[in-house]
């Protein structure tokens, strides 16, 4: 057993020991007042009853009083003398099968029941174990005894105390017993969270096989659906480490290009080898340089930056966009098909700059990919959003196309300059359009892929 178990089952263990013990000694101490106090009480309610009958015939209820109230009772001439009439009770309490060898009423007794005083009397039988309580009344002419016999109450103590004893180490063994079955039942279970919370703190991701339909259950699933949700973000990280390892060596292989043939050009120039394009090269360098840098420190800073909402349209924000890629989407030899189902020119609530960045991004990214000779870009309003979907065709395969999204995700691994980037393009369209609260998607199908972005009205009239 556990140490949890052990603890469980010691602890209830001793707390039923105490309780039996407790029993033992209250009943020692209270028992035998209880018992005279008892006795006392049935006594007095069968001498209320007598004094409450009338003195015709009262001694006719005799016999039901004394199988109400379990005592006996008799009576005799209040002036007889007193040897005589202590003589009489006596017999007449052998009769009933009373048999006392100690039983007198004194003088002083009778003088104080002549006087309608109510007296109490405990005789003690000695050998035979046993006392006799008898309470004299008079009733009339006549003085009634009304007694009952009582064990000695230390025996019955004694009797109460094996008795408990016996029971006490039954029941010990039984509870103890089923604490064991408990403990064993209710610490296994922890005992198997616990291991399986250790085995996750060491990066071993699994669940726990524990059905109890209790706390301990929901504890379980929570540690289940903890598991979980570590292993899927243990292995994002992972595979975020594994991409920021390959851009970090990507970055330096494209800082390093242009390092290095700006440091050639430059020591030709010293050298006097320059045939008069060894500037224009130098300077083409430092601009493809600051290019990499500034998209690097854009999407380092868009988390940090305050946004400026402010109502756009929308349409005229997109157009504007276009229009810086009219050139490029020339010598590319690429039509932009631009289908609009969306009624007027409705107004979302942005920050301009970063829209046009999220435009520029997804442009330049299906300027770059698109294999066929046209790129679609479609307008539309589902479920109350505007949706904005960009659509190319592709070469090659994406696996997960979700993960686009990711920073430092590359699709083309050889990273040829003439398909490639830094992988950072997708992954700041994402960022500005979470930090907007608007959704995005994409999807391939049929060597066709989707970009969608999903923009929430900010008036529902047209600009």
């Amino acid at each position: 057993m556990n140490k949890l178990g052990r603890k469980l089952f010691i602890s209830i263990t001793v707390a039923v020991l105490l309780i039996f013990i407790m029993f033992v000694l209250l009943a020692n101490l209270f028992m035998p007042k209880y018992y005279i106090y008892k006795t006392k009480e049935q006594l007095g309610e069968a001498v209320n009853t007598i004094s409450d009958l009338s003195d015709a015939n009262w001694d006719d209820a005799i016999p039901q009083l004394e199988q109400q109230y379990h005592v006996t009772i008799v009576y005799d001439d209040l002036q007889k003398p007193e040897n005589d009439l202590n003589e009489s009770l006596k017999q007449q309490l052998a009769t009933k099968r009373v048999t006392l060898n100690k039983f007198w009423i004194t003088d002083e007794s009778l003088l104080k029941v002549k006087s309608g005083i109510r007296v109490n009397k405990i005789y003690d039988q000695g050998k035979l174990k046993s006392s006799f309580y008898a309470s004299f009344i008079p009733k009339g002419e006549t003085i009634v005894l009304i007694g009952l016999s009582m064990a000695y109450i230390s025996d019955t103590i004694q009797m109460i105390n094996e008795f408990i004893l016996i029971l006490a180490l039954c029941s010990v063994l039984i509870i103890v017993s089923v604490v064991w079955i408990l403990s064993y039942r209710m610490t296994k279970p922890l005992k198997e969270l616990g291991q399986v919370a250790k085995d996750i703190s060491e990066l071993r991701f699994r669940k726990a096989k524990v059905v109890t339909g209790d706390e301990i259950g929901e504890l379980a699933e929570s540690i289940n659906a903890m598991s979980d949700k570590l292993s899927i973000a243990h292995a994002d990280l992972s595979r975020k480490n594994v991409s920021l390892k390959r851009f970090m060596s990507d970055m330096t292989h494209e800082l390093k290009t242009p390092v290095s043939l700006i440091q050639a050009y430059a020591e030709g120039i010293q050298d006097g080898l320059d045939d008069g394009s060894y500037a224009a090269t130098i300077l083409r360098q430092t601009k493809n340089m600051v290019k990499l840098i500034d998209e690097f420190l854009n999407f380092t800073k868009i988390e940090r930056d305050e946004l400026e909402l402010r109502p756009v349209a929308v349409k005229d924000l997109f157009h504007e966009c276009v229009e810086k890629f009219s050139i490029e989407l020339k010598s590319r030899h690429l039509q932009l098909v631009i289908r609009d189902d969306l009624e007027g020119n409705p107004l979302i609530a942005v920050d301009p700059d970063k829209i046009r960045m999220v435009f520029h991004n997804l442009l330049g990214n299906a300027i770059k990919y698109a294999t066929g000779e046209r790129i679609d870009v479609h307008f539309s309003k589902q479920d109350g959003e505007i949706v904005l979907a960009v659509s190319n065709r592709f070469t090659g395969e994406i696996a997960d196309a979700s993960q686009m999204w990711e920073p430092f995700y590359v699709e083309e691994s050889s990273r040829h300059k003439a398909v490639s980037g830094t992988g950072l393009g997708l992954a700041i369209v994402k960022t500005v359009l979470e930090r907007h609260g608007f959704r995005c998607h994409v999807e391939t199908k049929d060597q066709t892929i989707h970009f969608y972005i999903y923009f929430q009205e900010n008036n529902p009239h047209s600009a």
